[in-house]
């Protein structure tokens, strides 16, 4: 008994073999039928070659499975890889039209006739933010080997973005509109004798003043560079938000919106 419970698996084959051949013998005596012995040792047969038929189905079957869940990973991969290859697609697709509008705007700076007019202007891309706040200072990809120097205008095309403080073997840095310490004068689009110089501030906005205290300025006038300074006249500064009148100083102060959204700079151009 003990050798049957520690190869069970060997002595149920002996089992099956043995039931077979009594099978077999049986029937041989009886001309081919069984009878109530014979019978018997049938059905115990079928009993127990049932389980065995069902454990050999059982395997295919899990192996059919595992090969189909195999390719069914291989498809989900390929998809995978297809969908990656598709949505890079997509990124190039915006970023060339994001390009392509912003060259665009660009191009709308030659409208003004003071750049046209006799002036070379060249793109560069900004690279990096050399300021910690907004778009004070930054650096392009363009420099001396484009002929860019100290004090180039730059713009977009919104308008005015600043001027060139430092230039090198491509590179340049800017110093834009919105920096405190860069002055800008202008005069009203509406009426051109109205005059006053603006600067930066620590909001990213512009704010300046009036020469004339008494100037009839009023929210919504639209401001452009002068041709007093620097900075050659006609190019787009932006639009006044208030007018105060300041008691002490006796002069009549302005905050600006500039016309360059300065959070979304990525191109501009630059006047040489």
């Amino acid at each position: 008994m003990r050798f049957i419970r520690e190869h069970k698996l060997f002595s149920l084959l002996i089992t099956v073999l043995l039931l077979l051949s009594i099978t077999i013998i049986v029937s041989y005596k009886t001309g081919g039928k069984q009878g109530f012995i014979g019978d018997l040792l049938q059905t115990g047969t079928t009993a127990v070659q049932k389980p065995l038929s069902g454990g050999t189905d059982t395997v295919k079957g899990n192996a059919r499975g595992l090969l189909q869940f195999k390719q069914v990973v291989a498809e989900n991969d390929e998809l995978k890889d297809e969908v990656s290859k598709l949505q890079q697609q997509v990124i190039k697709l915006t970023m060339k039209k994001d390009e392509l509008q912003q060259l665009q705007e660009l191009s709308n700076v030659l409208n003004y006739e003071s750049v046209a007019d006799s002036q070379n202007v060249v793109s560069a891309n900004i690279v990096s933010l050399d300021g910690s706040n907004w778009f004070n200072l930054f650096t392009i990809d363009r420099g001396e080997e484009s002929g860019i120097k100290k004090d180039c205008i730059v713009i977009n095309g919104d308008g005015l973005v600043g001027r060139v403080s430092q230039t090198g073997p491509g590179w340049s840095k800017v110093v834009s509109i919105i920096d405190e310490s860069n002055s800008v004068s202008f005069m009203v689009l509406r009426d051109m004798s109205l005059i006053g110089i603006v600067s930066g501030d620590s909001s990213g906005s512009l704010s300046g003043f009036m020469l004339d205290n008494k100037a009839s300025v009023m929210e919504g006038d639209e401001l452009v560079t002068s041709n007093l300074g620097l900075y050659p006249a006609g190019i787009k500064i932006g639009k006044i938000k208030s007018v105060e009148y300041n008691s002490d100083t006796q002069l009549k102060t302005v905050k600006i919106k500039p016309s360059v959204s300065f959070k979304s700079l990525q191109k501009v151009a630059v006047i040489i």
